[in-house]
């Protein structure tokens, strides 16, 4: 999705992380590891050295670094995914963000699938109604506060606008604009191997200010993908980003609840406990000064090929497909 931001521009964020994994050969290596230190050790002093190496290695199992991209605020990209894939595969970065980001996807091939649009594109009379209302309705509500700036903002595709009053004290609404996906790829030939991704964009919020960032790019809290699951989120980004929820998720999903790369899960039910945590609980407490948590949900998928959803607001349009290509569809959080 893309947005109208106070300055009347398009705005737009996306990111992406994927993550492979072969089960087979991170076991071979962490054994030949320890069998060469262990044949190689003749000396006191090597012996010592080697027995702390191979405790290090047991206690901070081999696990695979994942890959990662992302864009924020940038204009007129027309699949700022792609844009977010290019950064992900072609630069020793991960985040990139406005001109400069713009700048590098002018210089990308055709191949890299990353068009840029006139602002005719993306311009919609609803769109631009909605920049009109949320000002009409800051503007009413400064001359209230003179001495207090009120800025308003609409998230994105939603219909009625909330309220930032110097903090952050935003009524989440019940439907929001960021469209996420994830996906476990493996192979037929090889069980043990596999990838697991996760992409997430978004427009944000109407008439954001100040090259405002949501969650959506920003890695680990709306978009997160390691070797045991993948998630996306979607909702007040604010909240997401303080609770790192999508990182959070994924975390609780291996130490508490012990799910790793040796587990064979059956069912969603670890999934669901772990989303339930985040979800119902970090994202709705409530700060210091009293601000009420914010709402939004997410979606998760394991390297079993188990998915689970979860929002702590009245819906969120989600779907899913199996390998046969049967879909469902789901939208509110009791069905």
């Amino acid at each position: 999705g893309s947005v109208l931001a106070h300055d009347e521009q398009i705005r737009c964020d996306a990111s992406i992380m994927s993550c492979s994994f072969d089960r087979a050969a991170s076991g071979n290596l962490d054994a030949s590891s320890n069998k060469s230190e262990h044949d190689n050790t003749t000396s006191g002093n090597e012996r010592i050295q080697s027995c702390h190496q191979i405790i290090q290695k047991r206690r901070y199992p081999k696990t695979p670094l994942p890959r990662a991209g992302s864009i924020a605020a940038v204009s007129n990209i027309q699949n700022p995914i792609s844009l977010a894939k290019a950064v992900m595969e072609r630069t020793p970065h991960v985040m990139l963000i406005g001109r400069g980001a713009e700048d590098f996807a002018r210089q990308l091939p055709k191949e890299a699938g990353v068009q840029f649009q006139p602002d005719e594109y993306f311009w919609t009379e609803r769109r631009w109604q909605q920049l009109v209302r949320v000002r009409e309705s800051e503007a009413e509500e400064q001359k209230k506060k003179r001495k207090q700036q009120v800025m308003k903002v609409q998230l994105d595709h939603s219909s009625t606008s909330s309220q930032q009053d110097g903090s952050s004290d935003i009524l989440c609404d019940k439907k929001f604009g960021t469209v996420g996906c994830i996906a476990l790829f493996r192979p037929d030939s090889n069980d043990n191997t596999y990838q697991l991704a996760s992409a997430t964009s978004t427009g944000g919020m109407t008439n954001q200010r100040y090259q405002r960032v949501g969650d959506s790019p920003i890695i680990g809290s709306g978009t997160y993908a390691n070797h045991l699951c993948a998630i996306s989120c979607t909702g007040h980004g604010e909240w997401f980003i303080r609770c790192v929820a999508a990182h959070d998720i994924a975390k609780r999903l291996e130490y508490k609840h012990g799910y790793d790369e040796t587990s064979c899960a059956t069912d969603n039910a670890l999934l669901r406990k772990a989303l339930e945590e985040v979800v119902f609980g970090t994202l709705m407490s409530e700060s210091d000064d009293g601000e009420q948590g914010g709402a939004g949900g997410a979606i998760i998928l394991d390297k079993d090929g188990n998915f689970a959803a979860d929002m702590n607001c009245p819906g969120m349009y989600h779907g899913w497909i199996y390998e046969d290509g049967e879909i469902e569809t789901s939208i509110f959080w009791d069905e």
